[in-house]
């Protein structure tokens, strides 16, 4: 089931039903897994850096981030640690690279979810790359699948993208983030054979003929099958996807 965009997606922790979706819900998290974690809370402060700790008998000094591109505009000396919800840093940038970077979604088990996104036709051209930047909802996360709709005159599914960092805002766009291509499909799967097929006619993404940015994580199922029907190569490429 798609969590409340309120709250976050779930995670398997005691204590927190739902991810974080700011600062603050870091800090808390860090809480219920610093001892897993092997931190030792030594001081907690208002100024930077945020925490200090020790872990194997050595003191850290840590600041708290939501993702971990957030940290740039810091000193690039004064922590030791960024301990983020998300790190979307591919590759952290040259002054940050001594950084430790722990992203605590590694350690609670939260579920990938995936998205359709629509792309006009002025648009398609940005798509012939192996990575692109493209808008995506603001609790979309690294990892998360983005199924790609070319808009009239294809009206088809054809490119399957994967969130893979940094997240960005642009005043034009709004947010957005960084993707890596998984797949090209080979036999698109068309607007009109998703309207005539019974198992996805109903959709609601089908019904609102991909208009924006959407949540089929609870539909994500159907269009599976479909594409790997249509395109048994993709399969490979949509391991880390797959639905029983």
């Amino acid at each position: 089931m798609v969590e409340d965009k309120a709250v976050g997606r779930r995670i398997k922790i005691d204590g927190m039903a739902y991810a974080p979706t700011n600062e603050q819900g870091v800090v808390f998290l860090f809480g219920r897994l610093a001892v897993r974690l092997g931190f030792d809370i030594e001081q907690i402060q208002t100024r930077f850096p945020d925490r200090l700790a020790r872990r194997d008998g050595k003191r850290y000094r840590i600041e708290f981030e939501y993702y971990a591109s957030d940290y740039e505009g810091h000193p690039s000396r004064g922590a030791d640690i960024i301990i983020c919800w998300d790190n979307d840093w591919k590759v952290a940038p040259k002054k940050y690279r001594h950084l430790e970077i722990i992203a605590l979604r590694d350690f609670v088990e939260a579920p990938f979810h995936v998205f359709a996104v629509s792309a006009a036709k002025e648009r398609w051209v940005y798509l012939d790359g192996k990575e692109i930047e493209w808008g995506v909802p603001r609790y979309a996360q690294v990892g998360d699948l983005v199924i790609m709709y070319r808009r009239f005159p294809a009206s088809e599914i054809k490119d399957l993208w994967k969130i893979a960092g940094p997240f960005y805002e642009d005043k034009e766009w709004g947010f957005g983030a960084g993707m890596e291509i998984i797949t090209r499909l080979k036999n698109p799967i068309t607007f009109n054979a998703l309207k005539k097929d019974v198992t996805t006619r109903n959709l609601g993404v089908v019904r609102k003929r991909f208009q924006g940015k959407t949540d089929i994580t609870d539909d994500w199922g159907h269009l599976y099958t479909k594409i790997v029907h249509l395109n048994p190569e993709a399969k490979a490429g949509l391991r880390d996807y797959h639905i029983d």
